[in-house]
């Protein structure tokens, strides 16, 4: 039995029923609200067990709980044990996903349709619920601190499915968009081992979660910090200085172009696809005027940064670059272009590019947004495996690029775009 339907298992409707009627509330109103507190809290303890001290967390909070599924409906018959069970849940909450009640708050009210207050008031009741089945699956499973981040990893595809509806707002608030495409067991120095998903490595290392550093690194040096601590402040200091600099003079060699930017952008998302050419060319004209015919043919993108003088933010498609029906899966084609993309972000180390992604194949429970979203993330992994720094990618899924504002007549897209962010 997977998480959620242990989860299911776990409310029964003998625990909606009381619930509600403590509430003031329809039943059907606290299942709904019920139903999507579970795959936002699952989404970010999930998210959450992608770093070593948080895994650990998870698991040593889930152990602490005390009490089991079973006891959930007599536990609401009692005041004073319903009461305690509540501030375990806030206490849990905050101590597990700080700073997240009040943005799963909002999703959830708007998604069943009722006050932020109800919903708030229910996440100390929901917490402690989904903590009593990871705790019962760790005992079922004999789960350690890893196989339980490898079990909840395990489960994303499955929370996709439970709410398909609220999927987009999720992944937004959540901030799980790399998550969906990519899961890693944080390696920890007792095991020396990576988890993937259900399967394990030995001795390889982990690919960080949204970080370019890997957490245990930290504790291999832990005896050095008190030597090292103070001009490590100083030169982060130093480096954050520098950091913002740069990122000020970007934002100023950006806004000249800004304008332009914004209208290809559109023209993007509101053509039809029997036009998206024509965005192409229209990129490309400012380069095929100071480069060779050949080479803008070739490589309109290498054309594009060979040219000291374009303005940053021009937008090309990524030709050939394709998926698999409902799947991200790359068609045997887009290897190259992509490889090509690689070596044109080492040539050129200070570029920095976004994916935009488009998709209208999804298959229900599976969205055109979710799908969008995990295929650009496919790309962004390809190229960092390939060696380029996750700081230098970003990416954004957009689903269909229709929306109640496109254009009539708009059809769905199914295209990727890069974005040259920074030159």
């Amino acid at each position: 039995m997977n998480f959620f339907a242990s989860l299911k298992e776990a409310l029964t409707e003998g625990v909606i029923s009381q619930i509600a009627a403590q509430k003031l509330e329809k039943p059907e109103k606290i299942q709904k609200i019920f139903d999507a507190l579970g795959v936002s809290l699952v989404g970010g303890l999930i998210k959450r067990v992608t770093t070593e001290s948080g895994m650990k967390l998870v698991y040593n909070q889930a152990q602490k709980i005390e009490f089991g599924p079973e006891n959930i409906e007599r536990i609401l018959k009692n005041e004073a044990e319903f009461e305690k069970l509540k501030a375990v849940g806030e206490k849990d909450l905050n101590t597990v996903l700080p700073g997240l009640k009040s943005a799963i708050s909002s999703m959830v009210s708007k998604y069943a349709g009722t006050q932020n207050s109800l919903v708030a008031s229910l996440c100390g009741v929901a917490m402690p619920i989904v903590m009593s089945v990871i705790k019962q699956k760790i005992a079922e499973k004999k789960l350690d601190a890893e196989s339980l981040a490898a079990y909840m990893g395990d489960q994303r595809e499955e929370m996709l499915t439970v709410l398909p509806d609220l999927n987009d707002k999720l992944i937004e608030t959540m901030g799980i968009q790399y998550l969906l495409q990519n899961f890693s067991v944080p390696r920890t120095e007792e095991s020396g081992v990576v988890s993937r998903g259900a399967g394990t490595e030995k001795g390889s290392a982990s690919q960080p979660f949204l970080v370019g550093v890997d957490m245990q690194q930290q504790a291999d040096y832990q005896p050095y910090l008190k030597w090292f601590g103070i001009g490590a402040l100083v030169i982060g200091a130093i480096a954050a200085g520098i950091y913002f600099w740069n990122q000020r003079q970007a934002a100023s060699e950006e806004s000249t172009s800004e304008t332009d930017s914004t209208m290809i952008e559109a023209r993007t998302i509101q053509e039809p696809p029997a036009t998206q050419d024509s965005v192409v060319k229209d990129t490309t004209t400012a380069v095929a005027a100071v480069t060779p015919p050949a080479a803008t043919t070739a490589n309109p993108m290498s054309a594009y940064l060979e040219n000291a003088t374009a303005p940053a933010g021009k937008v090309f498609k990524f030709e050939n670059v394709d998926f698999e029906n409902n799947t991200t899966q790359l068609k045997a084609e887009a290897n190259a272009p992509i490889a090509a993309l690689a070596e044109l972000l080492k040539k050129y180390p200070n570029a920095q590019v976004k994916l935009v992604g488009y998709a209208n194949d999804a298959q229900q429970p599976v969205t055109n947004k979710v799908l969008s979203v995990k295929r650009v993330f496919a790309i962004k992994d390809i190229l960092i495996k390939s060696g380029i720094s996750y700081i230098r990618i970003d990416a954004e899924g957009r689903g269909t690029g229709v929306s109640k504002d496109s254009a009539p007549g708009q059809k769905p897209l199914r295209e990727i775009y890069v974005r040259f962010v920074k030159k």
